[in-house]
């Protein structure tokens, strides 16, 4: 199960992830979060991972839909507190990690 609290702030969008991110899951940030995004025009994205605790293919490629869309839109993509089994899963994908 994931439990996505979004929070928006000026232009950024700040978003925490609790749970896991599995292709049951990424239905949430591919039909709320993205449209979410595109129609407010948001150009700062900003994930917490902290509570993250799992992801498998498709929760890594809804991050990077998400990613193209903020790219498209001339905005940045961040994702922090990232634990370093979950770093280990997401490289290759060019994310903004801190």
């Amino acid at each position: 199960m994931l439990i996505l609290q979004i929070e928006e702030r000026k232009e950024s969008l700040y978003a925490k992830l609790e749970g896991k991110l599995t292709r049951k899951e990424t239905y949430q940030v591919e039909h709320y979060l993205i449209p979410y995004i595109v129609k407010n025009n948001v150009k700062n994205f900003v994930c917490d991972c902290k509570k993250l605790k799992k992801i498998d293919i498709d929760g890594k490629y809804a991050l990077l839909k998400t990613k193209v869309v903020l790219k498209k839109q001339k905005g940045e993509f961040l994702l922090c507190d990232v634990k370093e089994s979950i770093k280990k899963e997401l490289i290759g994908y060019r994310m903004r990690i801190q």
